[in-house]
């Protein structure tokens, strides 16, 4: 059997190596301070979709103190600010 590589996944129905597709994203309701990322891969083969632990950077918000990648902006301060410029 071939080695595989670490970063390299591989489709559990096909065995055809799998693509990112999204990074980091976040599961859960975003009214919630830590919500749970993951990365989602796509067989292009077969089309499965598998869901691995983002190993993307999460940083705290100094504001909320809510967690989210760091290349996104804090949804709960965003929505907190939608709110306050409608009132």
């Amino acid at each position: 059997m071939e080695e595989k590589r670490e970063t390299e996944k591989l489709c559990p129905t096909c065995g055809d190596e799998m693509v990112l597709e999204v990074a980091s994203y976040p599961m859960g309701s975003v009214f919630l301070k830590e919500r749970f990322h993951v990365d989602i891969y796509r067989c292009p083969k077969c089309d499965r979709v598998n869901l691995f632990a983002a190993k993307g950077k999460l940083v705290t918000c100094p504001v909320c103190g809510s967690s989210h990648h760091a290349d996104e902006r804090c949804a709960i301060c965003a929505i907190n600010a939608a709110f306050e410029r409608n009132n």
